[in-house]
């Protein structure tokens, strides 16, 4: 019954109704664990539908990439929008102590996903940290403890880009399934494999070898979109997560950190001239 929720989920996952405001899930009201298991269940979700022939001829780099590859921009997207509400949550709190408060609590969202291998959901709350609107709010940060400034640190090790992600492609081998892998650095191997490979060889043949290393990195998505986490669908709590009124664009972001937290502007005060009584 529980992998039917896979299908409840999808059918009212772009289609939530209404819900008055005193049944609607807020962050505040949120745990962290639930916020971490629902963005597991609602992103494996969205992950799981991409279908294999998305990934060939780099059709989401393509001008018509909406009809060739409409999956593989949804993930894309939910990415996108999941930074944007980490962010969003931060800068809706007025004083560096509430916003540090918030941090904190992403930043257990984010262990939480770390223990259910979602290393996608990992790197989506690392990148709103590491955004512009947020890693220069310095008074905040101060507030932010020196256990949850050391977790993130350690959280944004593992999903670093060093190395061609190097740390998370280690930890998702030594992951067993159900695992979210972040897409974006197997749509990487798969452009090097297509601008760096012909498709044909010397003797102008279909080169077979560039066909098993596609065929190769395909398999590797097939094989974690096809294990599904066992855990339970709340639907409050998927339409908290994908609500657009959660979400400040990246211009209103950046703005409302500054008004929240001004620049310093350099002191430009300048020494008064020594009065000379020549009398």
């Amino acid at each position: 019954m529980r992998h039917s929720l896979y299908t409840i989920a999808s059918d009212c996952l772009f289609s939530l109704q209404s819900t008055s405001p005193e049944e609607l899930a807020t962050f505040d009201k949120i745990s962290a664990t639930q916020l971490a298991e629902q963005l597991t269940f609602l992103e494996h979700l969205i992950f799981s539908k991409i279908p294999s022939h998305e990934f060939l001829n780099l059709s989401w780099m393509k001008s018509d990439k909406n009809v060739r590859a409409p999956n593989i921009l949804r993930v894309t997207k939910r990415f996108n929008e999941t930074s944007s509400l980490v962010a969003s949550e931060i800068l809706r709190r007025q004083s560096p102590s509430a916003r540090a408060t918030v941090i904190e609590k992403w930043a257990a969202v984010a262990e939480v996903c770390r223990n259910l291998h979602n290393f996608n959901s990992v790197l989506e709350i690392s990148s709103a940290f590491m955004s512009s609107s947020i890693f220069r709010l310095k008074k905040t940060w101060e507030k932010v403890s020196k256990q949850t400034r050391t977790l993130i640190d350690r959280l944004q090790k593992l999903v670093s880009s060093d190395g061609r992600f190097k740390n998370m492609r280690e930890a998702l081998r030594c992951a067993d399934p159900p695992c979210i892998p972040y897409l974006g650095f197997y749509l990487t191997d798969l452009a090097f494999i297509e601008d760096g490979t012909p498709n044909s060889n010397e003797s102008g043949l279909v080169n077979f070898s560039k066909m098993r290393m596609i065929a190769q990195v395909i398999q590797e998505i097939k094989h974690y979109q096809q294990t599904k986490y066992t855990l339970e669908h709340d639907k409050k709590i998927i339409q908290y997560l994908t609500s657009k009124d959660n979400l400040m664009d990246e211009d209103m972001l950046y703005r409302t950190s500054l008004t929240l937290e001004p620049r310093k502007r350099a002191s430009s005060k300048m020494k008064q001239p020594v009065e000379t009584n020549l009398n």
